[in-house]
């Protein structure tokens, strides 16, 4: 088992877990409920997500592929986020 990624919070490991196994890469997250510790224990480094050695390759390529992807920061105007809060 190696480390593959260390979050910054339990929600994007998470993330990044289903991401992989989405892929059939079975992964693990560790430490997420450390954070509850926050103040007795140092609070960076607490979540990691983990896989095995032999999917370690596979993985750091889809991990690096979604690091690498763009946010679409132009949103057409007309565009609704939510019928409920409108843009605007």
């Amino acid at each position: 088992m190696i480390t593959i990624y260390n979050a910054s919070n339990s929600i994007e490991a998470h993330l990044i877990k289903n991401l992989l196994e989405q892929q059939e890469i079975p992964a693990y997250v560790f430490g997420d409920f450390l954070q509850g510790g926050v103040g007795e224990i140092q609070a960076i480094g607490l979540v990691t997500v983990n896989v095995s050695d032999a999917d370690f390759v596979k993985a750091k390529e889809i991990i690096d592929a979604w690091d690498a992807a763009t946010v679409i920061e132009n949103i057409d105007e007309n565009y609704v986020l939510s019928p409920i809060y409108p843009r605007g």
